[in-house]
Parts: structure tokens; C-alpha cells; sequence
């Protein structure tokens, strides 16, 4: 690797990354892309700074509190970190495959992975991904040289880089996986077994990580139950069909000639890869974590983009092998598919008019960011006229987003949860029964009234607030006045 190819690779790869970046941030702003309801619930999250919340760990919260004191509260304000982080990762990427390979191998890699459908899409919303990818990455890097040159400072970056990846998303601990895996085929790599400064590296990422596990012990482990309901642990057993279902989606995740040939390199020239340093590296740190998730995805279940961390190596593994071969007309092709798939979800309004294809809530992937923006501002209204009511709401996704669409923010919102399981991060920290007294207008929907009658001293129906948004589909909740908490019936 010579100091030209890096500059020249690296500027070419920083003007691209520049140039797409830009345009998805404009892209989003031509359709007004609303927030999607987990977003505006980790806005919530971000106006008061924890070392966890209840499903997550801190980091993207406090993402958001940085990017939104920095330009405001609009949605690209919202979303600013994941529109950075994920050409911060193609860039880090580039760094590590030139170390490993070449500044070609890095440059070609690092386009293949920001126009992965999974990084096009994700780039349009703030979700815990975006800084776990960014850090899984330079946790690669700086393992790559901490390998190779064992310098205290490159040890060092690995525990920061994995100790914030811990406080960005629990699949961080899949990175051990890949060391282990590593540890299997490498003697080398063996060695740092009895290297102090892999464990000095090891205690410091656990040290940074630590606040988080003691907020989970101060709130009963929230995080751990969540994490077990959402993947049915203890519920059906072997499931096929999810199995299915997971690996038809990662055709999507990375795309279907990338992902074909991921595949077929893991399943067939496995044994040929791992005779190589720099593939047995990009092996251990791909395909084993995919594996557990494919695994899982058989017993129980896992949603597509839990194994998103695979393709970071995964992409610059098929790259390096594409290239050593003289096969780079089959990556151009393969990211070449990708982009027409992103410019067919950046576009896709456009698209179906023009096809003549009706928009309905099944036809339309967006409904689900739809209407939130003018429900908002009825339940604006509605606060408005009723000065001293406070916002309440039976259900997270909708109080999130009136949280975040209602203006002034009603940052004092309550979670209405009569059933008592502390099943999100409103029912953990704002349930009713704290703050029983005054006031509220109840959003919501599947509601009793009668339940109503015996838990408030006044309640009036105030009707039903219709969005209309498709032939199919309006967006709909019910809405009540109440007043002075009893405690939830029995």
C-alpha cells in the first residue's frame, strides 16, 4: 500500500460518500419523511441523559440530544448522526480493507457497503444500527492493527471503540464471538492470549460499559427481559418458516448478488478462506455471527437486521475475493443492482404514479411514517383548548409521536398502563399512578369507558380524531378528558 493510492482512493471514496449523503438527506426532505415511531421514542429518550433506557442502551438517545442542541428539533436534526455515521462506517471500512488488502480492495468495499439496501434505507432513520456498525467497524481496524503491530494506542482504540459499541446495541457482545472464532483458526492470534494488553483493552471496554449494567440493575434488568421477549426465548420451538423468513430478508439486508455470493464463499470455499490471515480474519467476524442469528431464527425467531454487523466484514470478504480474481464487472454489478434498489425506495412515490399504481396502506412502505405530523397537530389543538390537561396514552409508538409532533413538546406525558406490565420505557418512568392529579387528555385506542369511569372522578368522550390517508386507511384515535387518577380497576 503506497501513501498515493491511499490519498487517491480516499479522496475519490470522501467526494462519493459526500455527494450520496447529500442526497439522501434531500431525498428524505422532498417526500417530508415523518419519524418513524421507534425515532420520535428514542426523542423522547434523548431530553434526559441516562446510562440506559428501557429497551436500549444509552448511546443513540444521547445521539439525539446532541444532534438536536446542535441544529434543533426537526426531523433531519433528529436524524443528523445516522446520515453521518453510516459514511463514517464506509470510511473506516475503506481504511481497514487497504490495510488488509489494498486502497482498491478498501475503496471498492466501502461503496459496496453504502449502497447496501439495509445502509440505504437505515441512512433515513436514527435507530441503534447506525452508531453499532459505525463502532463494530473501528473495532475491526484497530484489532487489525493491534495484530499486527501491538502498539498500546491501537489496544486502546479497540477498547473504546467496544466499549461504546456496548452502549450503542447489545449485539456488540457478538464481536467476542468473532474473537473466538478467530482465536480457533489463527495461531497467531493465539498468541495474544498471553499479551496483557489484549486483557488491559478487555477491562477498559468492560469499565466504559459498566454504568449501563448498573442502570439495568437499579430497574430490574428491564433491558434482558425485553430483549428475551423479542425473541420468543421459552415460547414455539423450531420454526421453519421463520427460518425462511430470515434468509429471504437478508437477500434484501445486502442485496441479493452480494448476498448470494457471501453465501456461497462461506458454504463452499470455507475451508480454502481460513488458510488466508486477512480472510480468516473477515471469516471469524462475519460468518459465525450470522450463523447464531440464522440458528435462532430456526428455534424462535430474528428479525432481518439482527445480523447486520455480519456484513461489514461480510462486504469487504467478497470484495477482496472478487478482485483477487479479476471479477470487479461482478461488484459493479452487484452494487449497481443496489442502487436501483435504493433509488426505487427513495423514489418509490414517484414511481407508482407513474406505473399508475393506487397508494393504499398495503401498497404504500410508508404508511407507517404517515400522518403523524397531522395527528399532531389535532392533539395540539385539542391540548390548546384544554390549557391544564397533561398527554396520556395507552400505546408507546403514538405517544411518541405526539410527543414529538405536538408543539410545544409535552415532555410531561404520561403512559396509561392498567394491565401494570412494564412493557416500555413510558410504563418504567412516566406511569400515571406517579403523577395521579389534575388534568389529562387520554389518546388512544381500544379503551374501555367504563374502566375509565371507575379509575377517574370526571371523564368526558371527546371524540375521535380521523386522519384520512389511503381509500384502505385513515389514521384514527380516540380521545377523552379526564380527570384526577383513582388508581387503576381491578
Amino acid at each position: 500500500m503506497t501513501e498515493r493510492d491511499l490519498r487517491h482512493y480516499g479522496t475519490r471514496l470522501l467526494l462519493i460518500l459526500f455527494a450520496l449523503t447529500l442526497y439522501r438527506v434531500l431525498a428524505a426532505q422532498w417526500i417530508q419523511l415523518e419519524l418513524y415511531g421507534d425515532e420520535a421514542y428514542y426523542f423522547g429518550w434523548a431530553q434526559s441523559l441516562e446510562w440506559g433506557y428501557y429497551s436500549k442502551p444509552p448511546m443513540v438517545g444521547w445521539l439525539i440530544w446532541l444532534t438536536t442542541n446542535l441544529c434543533g428539533d426537526s426531523e433531519p436534526c433528529v436524524r443528523l448522526a445516522a446520515y453521518l455515521l453510516y459514511p463514517a462506517t464506509a470510511f473506516v471500512l475503506f481504511l481497514l480493507g487497504s490495510r488488509l488488502f489494498a486502497p482498491r480492495v478498501g475503496f471498492w468495499a466501502a461503496l459496496a457497503y453504502i449502497t447496501l439496501p439495509m445502509v440505504s434505507l437505515g441512512s433515513w432513520f436514527i435507530t441503534t444500527d447506525a452508531a453499532l456498525l459505525f463502532f463494530w467497524t473501528l473495532a475491526l481496524y484497530f484489532l487489525a492493527r493491534a495484530l499486527d503491530h501491538n502498539r498500546w494506542h491501537d489496544w486502546l482504540g479497540l477498547a473504546v471503540a467496544l466499549g461504546l459499541g456496548g452502549l450503542s446495541k447489545y449485539s456488540m457482545v457478538f464481536f467476542g464471538l468473532g474473537g473466538l472464532a478467530l482465536l480457533a483458526m489463527n495461531t497467531e492470534a493465539r498468541r495474544q492470549l498471553r499479551n496483557p494488553r489484549l486483557y488491559a483493552a478487555i477491562g477498559l471496554a468492560f469499565l466504559i460499559f459498566l454504568p449501563n449494567l448498573i442502570w439495568n440493575a437499579q430497574h430490574q434488568f428491564v433491558s434482558v427481559e425485553h430483549t428475551a421477549e423479542i425473541s420468543r426465548l421459552g415460547r414455539q420451538w423450531f420454526r421453519p418458516e421463520k427460518l425462511a423468513e430470515f434468509l429471504g430478508g437478508q437477500f434484501i439486508v445486502m442485496g441479493p448478488l452480494l448476498f448470494a455470493a457471501f453465501g456461497h464463499l462461506a458454504l463452499r470455499h470455507g475451508f480454502n478462506l481460513v488458510t488466508d490471515r486477512r480472510y480468516q480474519f473477515l471469516f471469524a467476524f462475519s460468518v459465525p455471527a450470522l450463523a447464531v442469528f440464522i440458528l435462532l431464527a430456526f428455534l424462535t425467531r430474528a428479525f432481518a437486521n439482527w445480523g447486520a454487523m455480519a456484513y461489514v466484514a461480510g462486504v469487504l470478504l467478497v470484495t477482496a475475493w472478487w478482485l483477487a480474481r479479476n471479477r470487479l464487472r461482478w461488484l459493479q454489478a452487484a452494487i449497481a443492482l443496489n442502487v436501483v434498489i435504493m433509488l426505487g425506495l427513495y423514489h418509490y412515490h414517484a414511481l407508482a404514479q407513474w406505473a399508475g399504481i393506487e397508494l393504499t396502506r398495503k401498497t404504500d412502505p410508508y404508511s407507517r411514517v404517515s400522518g403523524w405530523r397531522a395527528l399532531g397537530g389535532e392533539v395540539q389543538k385539542l391540548l390548546e383548548a384544554h390549557p391544564n390537561a397533561r398527554l396520556l396514552s395507552n400505546d408507546r409508538k403514538l405517544l411518541a409521536e405526539l410527543v414529538y409532533y405536538v408543539r410545544p413538546h409535552p415532555f410531561d406525558a404520561m403512559s396509561y398502563n392498567p394491565s401494570g406490565n412494564i412493557g416500555d420505557h413510558y410504563a418504567l418512568m412516566h406511569d400515571l399512578k406517579r403523577t395521579p392529579q389534575g388534568e389529562f387528555l387520554l389518546i388512544g385506542d381500544q379503551i374501555d369507558p367504563a374502566r375509565l369511569a371507575q379509575e377517574f372522578e370526571q371523564v368526558v368522550d371527546l371524540g375521535e380524531i380521523r386522519i384520512p390517508l389511503y381509500r384502505d386507511f385513515d389514521r384514527t384515535a380516540r380521545v377523552w378528558w379526564l380527570r384526577n387518577f383513582k388508581g387503576y380497576a381491578r
